[in-house]
């Protein structure tokens, strides 16, 4: 019984952290879409 816990716990800790990598490749996603654009942003102000 404890091991099928411990089994249990596992799966479910895998699966958070599956959840957590979508989440934060997401995150990163945004965040590099917000820098290039900002980089797009103050390239065009100096070149005008």
């Amino acid at each position: 019984m404890v091991a099928t816990n411990k089994l249990k716990e596992m799966k479910d800790l895998a699966e958070k952290e599956k959840t957590l990598h979508k989440e934060i490749r997401a995150d990163f996603k945004k965040i590099s879409q917000k820098i290039n654009d900002d980089f797009d942003k103050v390239r065009e102000s100096k070149s005008s």
